[in-house]
Formats: C-alpha cells, structure tokens, sequence
C-alpha cells in the first residue's frame, strides 16, 4: 500500500509524492531544505543544554 495524505483544500486523500490535488488542483507546498536543519539543530542546542541542567538540578555535579 502506498502512502497518502489528505489535501487541505477538499480533504481527499491523495498519493504522498503528488505535488498537485489530482481532485481539486490544490499545489502542496515544497518543504524549504534549511527548515529540517534548523529542526535538528534546535535538537542539539535543547540536547547541548538541558543535559547539563538536568544533571545540576539532579545534584550529580556539585
């Protein structure tokens, strides 16, 4: 079985891989490359921070 998704336009569902509603004509949007970068950098810096302030508020560091 291959993947869909739903149109935001008429709600049918629709081919994953479609970049056009083949229903409606609705164009879905091309996913910017630098927003999945950004994503994981967001990760490491929460990873790059909260680890340590965890293990402060933890008392494993004195």
């Amino acid at each position: 079985m291959s993947a869909v998704r739903e149109c935001p336009s008429c709600a049918m569902e629709v081919p994953a891989d479609a970049a056009v509603c083949p229903v409606c004509g609705y164009e879905f949007p091309v996913p910017k490359a630098g927003v999945r970068a950004s994503a994981w950098l967001f990760v490491a810096l929460m990873v790059l921070f909260a680890v340590p302030l965890l293990a402060w508020l933890l008392g494993w560091f004195g």
